[in-house]
């Protein structure tokens, strides 16, 4: 029964992010003893995060930036951040390579004056009004202008600052975002596509995948590619200036709605995705050959598996209830998020 307190005791004192990312450790871990070939000690793996989590842990992470770090890693979700740590971990580097994780989804919700105090409450205000989840303004004004500003205060001059970007909004804002942070940084700055390295180095006639973002990466590729960055050049002063100023003009609208066109990123309308998502619900009603109430949870998985943008479930989600508010779909439930109620096509 003492263990039993211990562990609950453990658990509640987790934050959020901490909770998700134990999580996300540990969906890893079984997807990598569900793929086909794979040789993972589950049980090893899996006690060693328990025992970690019955021990308190520093209010630094091992993994932030110190004096080191000779590489370190800018990253965009925990999805990404956990299977980054994990070929890092598997590749020996936990003690030099340190990472930076921007907690957000930079497709959706306004971009404007982020790097600000008014432009980050703004942020959050919208969110709380639209997305299903709980944001709380002052937490969140606390992850950008205390945490990430001491963890980019603490990176070595002489450490190479990696960021992780690729082709999708999401990833390609966040690298603009973190560029104008460290702009007044000296350190190497190397941009590298994990997506696109893993594409050209598994990837074959008969067999393709394309990654929208680097969080859907499996650890084992990234371990697999990870020794690529070193051989990438540092971006010049002037495409950090670029960069930089490109975030500038981002942060200077209030659009809740971005895309990659394979160029540059597009501010596009909030409304963007409601025809696509109404195709969707019929094209559910086609094939069950009926017109009953299906789950949203249903509705937004299938939106997501055939969008080619990394837009996520919370926006399709909004869009959704928008839907509904405007007599375009019937529902049944409550809608205080996507597994408490069904649409149909009116």
């Amino acid at each position: 029964m003492d263990k039993q307190l211990e562990i609950r005791k453990a658990i509640n004192g987790l934050s959020l992010q901490e909770a998700q990312q134990l999580l996300t450790i540990i969906k890893l871990q079984l997807d990598m003893v569900e793929a086909k070939g794979e040789k993972v000690d589950l049980y090893t793996n899996l006690r060693e995060l328990y025992e970690k989590l019955l021990v308190p842990h520093p209010r630094v992470s091992i993994w932030e930036p110190n004096e080191t770090a000779e590489q370190v890693h800018i990253v965009f979700g925990d999805s990404a951040a956990g299977s980054l740590k994990m070929a890092i971990k598997q590749l020996g580097l936990a003690d030099t390579n340190k990472m930076i994780v921007f907690r957000e989804q930079f497709s959706i919700g306004p971009l404007w004056q982020l790097h600000e105090e008014a432009g980050r409450a703004y942020r959050a205000e919208w969110f709380r009004d639209h997305i299903n989840i709980e944001v709380d303004v002052d937490d969140y004004d606390s992850v950008y202008d205390q945490k990430i500003t001491e963890q980019i205060n603490r990176i070595p001059a002489e450490a190479t600052i990696v960021v992780w970007s690729g082709n999708n909004a999401h990833e390609q804002a966040g690298l603009r975002y973190a560029l104008y942070l460290l702009r007044d940084k000296p350190n190497r700055i190397v941009l590298f596509n994990a997506a696109a390295a893993c594409e050209a180095t598994f990837n074959t006639a008969d067999r393709y995948i394309n990654y929208l973002h680097a969080g859907e990466i499996p650890p084992e590729k990234l371990q697999a590619v990870f020794r690529e960055i070193a051989n990438i050049e540092a971006i010049t002063l002037e495409t950090r200036q670029l960069l930089e100023h490109e975030w500038l003009t981002l942060a200077n609208h209030r659009d809740v709605l971005r895309i990659w066109d394979g160029e540059q990123i597009r501010n596009v309308d909030e409304h963007y995705y409601d025809a696509y998502l109404l195709e969707t619900v019929d094209k559910l009603h086609a094939s069950r050959q009926n017109r009953d109430f299906i789950k949203a949870a249903r509705v937004i998985g299938e939106a997501l598996g055939y969008c080619d943008q990394y837009v996520g479930d919370l926006y399709f989600e909004y869009r959704l209830r928008e839907l509904i508010y405007r007599g375009a779909l019937a529902i049944q439930g409550v809608p205080r998020a996507m597994r408490y109620y069904s649409v149909r096509r009116k």
